[in-house]
C-alpha cells in the first residue's frame, strides 16, 4: 500500500479550520519535528517576490494555508514549537519568510536538502525526486497532476495559479510531510556516516544567506559607462566589416571564407563539421579581421553577460544580491548565480576584462578586503598523499612551484619568472584534475615531448601522489558493487563523495576539492564567529571578499591572519594571502 496514501491533506480557509490546525498542533509531543515549506511567486526574495502559501506538517497531516490570510496562525504556532523543523532548502525558505515578518529559530532547523547532498551528491535533490525513491513511487503524482492542469488551463503560472486550486494546495500540502519523511529517513544515516558534515553545512547556510542579504557593492555609473563604450565599438566594427570585406562579424561563413582568401588554413572544425572560429583559432590569426571579430566577440560577451546585468539587478542601495548555493558541486564546491561572480574572466589581453571586475567597488569610507587561500588543492595533495618531498616544499620559504621545477631540472638558479615554472604548475595541478599529457602541453604552451619530460620527472620525484591516486582508485573500485558506487571520504568531514562507474578515477579530485571546500566553509565560519560577519560580502573559490569601514581594515585583516592561516593542524602550513582595494579589479597585496 502507498505510504501517502494514508496522508491528510488540508486548506485552511476558516476559522475552524485554524482551531483545527491548531489542536493538531498542540497535540504534538513537546520536542516532536514539524516539516515547513513555503510557496512562493519567484525566486529572488530581495527583490518583488514573497510568499503565496505556507505549509506545515508531519508524516500524517499537512496543512496549506494563504499567506495574506493566514500568516498571523502560522507565526502564533511557529512560536509555540519547541522541536525540530524540517524545511528542505531552508536558505531558500527562511528569507521569504523574515520578508513577511516571521523569523525561524535557526537553531531549529534541520535542512533535507543538505543531508541529501551529503548522502546522495551524485543524484537529484528535488523534494518529490529523493521522495520517490525513499518514500513513496507516487510521491510525484500530485506534481504531475498540477502540471498538466495548469497548462491545460493556459493563463495561469506558479505566480497565479489560485490558492484554493485544489491540485495547487494539496501539491503545496504535501510538501511538508514529505519533508519531515525523508528527515526521518536521512537523518540517522548521516549521523552514523557524517555527523561533522551535516553539521557544517547547515550552519554555513546562514553564513552564506547573511552574505546574499549583505550584497556586493556596484559602481552602476562605470558599468553604464562602459556598456555603452563597448557597443559602440561592436557597431563600429560591424560598420566596418561591412565597408571593408562586405560582411557581418557575427558570420563565421563569411569571415572564414575572407581569411582564406587572405591564404589562412583551418583545421579545428565544430562538433557539426563547420570550420571552428573559436577564441583559440581567431587569436592565432595576424590579420585586422580575425583581431576586430575575436575583439568584438568578447567586448560584447562581457557587455551583454556582465555589464548590462550589474546596470539592471542593483537594489536602491547600488548593491547586487547573487544566488549562493553552498552546495553546487558534487564535492560541496560553491556555485553562484545572478551573476556567477566565481566565473568572471580572469586573464587575457581583452580591455573589458578588467573593467568587469572593477565595476565591484567598495562605497566611500570603506575599502575591499580579499583573502585568498594560498595553492589549498596542492597543500591537499601534499596532506594526503604524505609525500615528504612536497611536504618539505611547502615548508621552505621561496615558492612552492619554483621549488618543485628546481628539483625536476636539478636547477637552483631557477626563479619564478623562469618559463619552466609553468608547465611544472600544469603538471602539478594534472595530478588532480587527471588531464592527459596533450592536453596540459597545449594549456602551458609546451611541446609534448617536454610535457611528458615533467610528468615521468613528477612521477620520480614525488612518488607518495601516485600512490595516493592508486589507492584512492583501489579503495573506491572495492567498495564498488551491485547498485553501490564506489566512494572515497572527505579527511575533514568523513562525508563519502561518489563517481560514476567507470570514473573512479576523479575521486582524486573529489576527496580533494571535498576537503578544500570543507575547510574554507570552516574557516568563514570561525570568521563570522570572531565578528566579521558585517563585512563578508561574498565567496569567491577559496577567497572571501569583504567590504570593511576605512577605520577598521587593520583590524579586520589581522583578524583574518589568525582565522585563515593555520601552521599546527597539518604537516603543510594553511595559509591565505590578503590584499585590499576600492575596486576588485584593482586590489593590492596587503603590508603594514
Amino acid at each position: 500500500m502507498s505510504v501517502l496514501s494514508s496522508c491528510k491533506l488540508h486548506l485552511i480557509e476558516s476559522f475552524d479550520e485554524a482551531q483545527a490546525f491548531m489542536d493538531w498542533f498542540g497535540n504534538l509531543d513537546a520536542e516532536a519535528a514539524v516539516g515547513v515549506d513555503t510557496e512562493t511567486t519567484g525566486f529572488k526574495w530581495h527583490g518583488s517576490d514573497h510568499v503565496r502559501m505556507v505549509q506545515v506538517g508531519d508524516g500524517i497531516h499537512g496543512w496549506a494555508m494563504q499567506w495574506d490570510r493566514w500568516s498571523g496562525l502560522f507565526a502564533a504556532a511557529m512560536k509555540l514549537h519547541e522541536g525540530p523543523i524540517d524545511m528542505m532548502n531552508a536558505k531558500f525558505d527562511y528569507p521569504f519568510l523574515r520578508k513577511g515578518g516571521v523569523l525561524l529559530p535557526k537553531s531549529q532547523i534541520r535542512d533535507v536538502g543538505v543531508m541529501a547532498h551529503i548522502l546522495e551528491p551524485h543524484m537529484s535533490r528535488a523534494l518529490k525526486n529523493q521522495a520517490k525513491r525513499h518514500i513513496d513511487p507516487q510521491a510525484n503524482a500530485l506534481q504531475w497532476r498540477l502540471d498538466e492542469a495548469i497548462g491545460a488551463h493556459g493563463g495561469w503560472t506558479w505566480a497565479t495559479v489560485p490558492c484554493d486550486f485544489e491540485p495547487y494546495w494539496s501539491y503545496a500540502a504535501l510538501d511538508p510531510v514529505l519533508t519531515y519523511l525523508l528527515s526521518e529517513h536521512h537523518l540517522p544515516t548521516v549521523q552514523e556516516q557524517a555527523p561533522y558534515a551535516y553539521e557544517l553545512e547547515n550552519a554555513f547556510q546562514w553564513v552564506a544567506l547573511n552574505m546574499e542579504t549583505l550584497g556586493v557593492p556596484v559602481d552602476v555609473e562605470y558599468a553604464q559607462l562602459h556598456y555603452d563604450k563597448f557597443m559602440r565599438y561592436c557597431e563600429e566594427v560591424e560598420d566596418w566589416c561591412k565597408h571593408e570585406y562586405g560582411i557581418k562579424p557575427g558570420s563565421n561563413a563569411a569571415v572564414v571564407q575572407v581569411l582564406s582568401r587572405a591564404g589562412f588554413e583551418f583545421s579545428k572544425a565544430t562538433a557539426s563539421g563547420a570550420v571552428s572560429l573559436d577564441k583559440e583559432v581567431l587569436g592565432g590569426i595576424e590579420h585586422p579581421l580575425a583581431k576586430a571579430v575575436l575583439q568584438r566577440r568578447q567586448l560584447q560577451k562581457i557587455a551583454s553577460t556582465y555589464l548590462r546585468f550589474y546596470v539592471e539587478h542593483v537594489d536602491s542601495d547600488g548593491r547586487i544580491h547573487p544566488s549562493i548555493n553552498t552546495l553546487g558541486a558534487r564535492t560541496s564546491r560553491m556555485s553562484m548565480s545572478e551573476p556567477n561572480f566565481q566565473n568572471l574572466p580572469v586573464r587575457g589581453g581583452n580591455p573589458g576584462i578588467k573593467v568587469v571586475r572593477n565595476c565591484v567597488r567598495s562605497r566611500e569610507g570603506y575599502t575591499l578586503v580579499f583573502a585568498d587561500f594560498d595553492q589549498i588543492e596542492m597543500r591537499g595533495l601534499a596532506i594526503m598523499s604524505s609525500d615528504q618531498g612536497l611536504i618539505d616544499a611547502f615548508n621552505r620559504p621561496e615558492d612552492f612551484f619554483v621549488t618543485i621545477a628546481r628539483n625536476l631540472y636539478g636547477d637552483t638558479t631557477l626563479e619564478k619568472s623562469d618559463p619552466r615554472r609553468q608547465p611544472t604548475k600544469n603538471g602539478m595541478y594534472a595530478k588532480i584534475y587527471g588531464a592527459g599529457i596533450q592536453k596540459q602541453a597545449v594549456t602551458a604552451g609546451v611541446s609534448y615531448d617536454v610535457m611528458r619530460f615533467i610528468n615521468d620527472s613528477l612521477n620520480i620525484a614525488y612518488p607518495g601522489v601516485e600512490r595516493f591516486a592508486s589507492h584512492t582508485l583501489a579503495e573506491a573500485l572495492s567498495r564498488a558493487s551491485g547498485d553501490s558506487l564506489g566512494y572515497t571520504t572527505c579527511p575533514l568531514t568523513g562525508r563519502r563523495h561518489y563517481a560514476e562507474r567507470g570514473k573512479e578515477y576523479a575521486l582524486v579530485n573529489y576527496k580533494i576539492q571535498g576537503w578544500a571546500a570543507a575547510l574554507f566553509k570552516q574557516k568563514l565560519l570561525e570568521a563570522d564567529a570572531a565578528g566579521l560577519d558585517p563585512y563578508m560580502i561574498i565567496p569567491v573559490h577559496d577567497e572571501i571578499i569583504l567590504e570593511v569601514p576605512d577605520s577598521d581594515v587593520r583590524d579586520v585583516v589581522y583578524t583574518l591572519h589568525k582565522v585563515m592561516n593555520d601552521d599546527k593542524t597539518y604537516p603543510v602550513p594553511i595559509s591565505a594571502s590578503v590584499a585590499t582595494g576600492k575596486r576588485w579589479g584593482e586590489k593590492k597585496e596587503w603590508e603594514e
